[in-house]
């Protein structure tokens, strides 16, 4: 008995090993064949020079001994700072070099992230396990994302080991579990802001979830109180730096000009066919003209552009809103990550935000059909067709979920699905997906044998 487990987890082990050699061979030949053709231009996306900046200024800072103090924090109040020191050890190791490292360093990262998907589905049912860490390894979203100088790949890892980790603890609850759900909540945390309102939301799901199965005792109330203690002092260093230092007990500032400028914009053109530039450059003059002077306290400025963005997403009313998520979030799911692509992105064309149209889906069909850029215009309806059935295969892996029986990680998993879709909004970018892309994965190993056996019994 004790050989066959020997043998048992010897294979297990062969096979988390060949899921992360053949993911990690796959990001870093990737990433080599762009920067070989387009240097280090081509790991750089809209905001990346801005990140490789400050980790530059944070180097300079730690070897001139500036970091005393709250300055170990960073003084960038928009990004969280474990992606900044990431980036920063890169760069004091890299120096000139610091994009191709990190995003080598995320080709192993991401590679970790496919082996955590092996064990996400293998929760579920272990026959959906290998296909769901293949469909990883072989994602574009999350391939061509390793390869750009973003923190998304970095919040995929933590966010994915923090939904195995409740998961486990879902079904053995543990102290050591709990420890590890809450280092995974802390790290996610400090790397996007966005899944601390979520952090309540879950540890309550976790206690519901027990107590509604009759396995809630008195000590697991204790385990999901150290995971939040554990979470709460990973952000609890951020918090104090912008108490001190701005007097604004707020971890991002970056809510107001998310508003204002994007999600605002966003909901007048689902409205009334405004194009997103035009509403951009309007709610610029709205905020010049309510504060004819920016406050150098950037919680008081964001303030202050979220107070001219209620007002006006106010007046829009409650049906652009939910006209333009739904948009949003259809153009989330359908979107092929190919776009990100230096290659694909560097052709001239005119962009989706620029491309003209009386309604945002006469604007998406105008990008799709009526583009200035035929080469660019097939790679992203090729992709865009791949997408779709991509998701058919998904939509047939759900059945084989919930016939698992495991009802709380279906629900665990669905609600992060709808909660990534809710916070990004009408944003629309493969970018803002990725969040997802390992639950889509495990429905990708689901569909896979659910057509499998499909096949199979076609055929007797």
């Amino acid at each position: 008995m004790t050989a066959g487990k020997t043998t048992i987890s010897a294979g297990r082990a062969a096979r988390l090993w060949l899921i992360f050699a053949a993911a990690l061979a796959i990001r870093w030949g990737y990433v080599l064949a762009i920067h070989a053709m387009l240097g280090a231009q081509g790991l750089q996306g809209v905001d990346s020079i801005s990140f490789l900046i400050q980790a530059e200024h944070q180097a300079a800072a730690f070897h001139a001994g500036g970091l005393s103090g709250w300055g170990w924090v960073g003084s960038n109040t928009i990004v969280m700072p474990l992606f900044v020191w990431i980036l920063t050890a890169c760069h004091l190791i890299a120096g000139s070099s610091t994009a191709l490292a990190y995003v080598l360093l995320q080709g192993i990262l991401d590679a970790g992230t496919c082996v955590l998907v092996y064990r996400l589905a293998a929760t579920f049912n272990p026959a959906f396990a290998m296909p769901a860490a293949v469909a990883a390894v072989i994602n574009p979203t999350q391939i061509v994302l390793s390869g750009l100088v973003y923190n998304d790949t970095p919040f995929l890892l933590f966010a994915t080991l923090a939904l195995l980790a409740a998961l486990w603890w879902l079904q053995r609850p543990a102290f050591s579990t709990a420890l590890l759900l809450g280092v995974a909540l802390g790290a996610a945390a400090l790397t996007r802001v966005m899944i601390v309102p979520a952090i309540p939301v879950l540890l309550v799901f976790l206690l519901a979830a027990l107590a509604i199965m009759q396995r809630l005792r008195r000590a697991h109330l204790g385990q999901l109180a150290a995971a939040a203690v554990i979470a709460a002092l990973c952000l609890a260093p951020t918090l104090i730096r912008n108490a001190k230092d701005y007097d604004a007990w707020s971890l991002t500032s970056q809510g107001g000009q998310h508003l204002a400028f994007w999600i605002v914009p966003l909901v007048q053109e689902a409205k009334d066919g405004t194009p997103w530039s035009q509403g951009y450059e309007a709610m610029q003059q709205r905020v010049k003209a309510r504060y004819p002077t920016m406050s150098g306290n950037p919680f008081l400025h964001s303030a202050q552009l979220e107070a001219v963005g209620r007002e006006e997403i106010t007046a829009l009313g409650v049906g652009a809103m939910a006209k333009a998520w739904l948009l949003g979030a259809a153009i989330n799911l359908a979107s092929p990550a190919l776009v990100l692509s230096p290659i694909v992105s560097a052709l001239p064309r005119t962009g989706f935000y620029a491309t003209q149209g009386a309604s945002t889906l006469e604007k998406i069909r105008n990008f799709l059909f009526a583009t200035d850029n035929a080469l660019y215009a097939w790679i992203l309806i090729t992709g865009i067709a791949g997408l779709i059935v991509m998701r058919c295969v998904q939509l047939a892996g759900l059945p084989g979920m919930l016939r698992s029986g495991h009802w709380p990680g279906v629900l665990l998993l669905g609600g992060w699905c709808v909660y990534v879709l809710l916070v990004n909004g009408p944003i629309a970018s493969p970018k803002y997906r990725l969040p997802m892309e390992s639950t889509f994965a495990l429905l990708t190993g689901a569909g896979f044998i659910a057509l499998r056996r499909l096949v199979s019994r076609s055929r007797q």
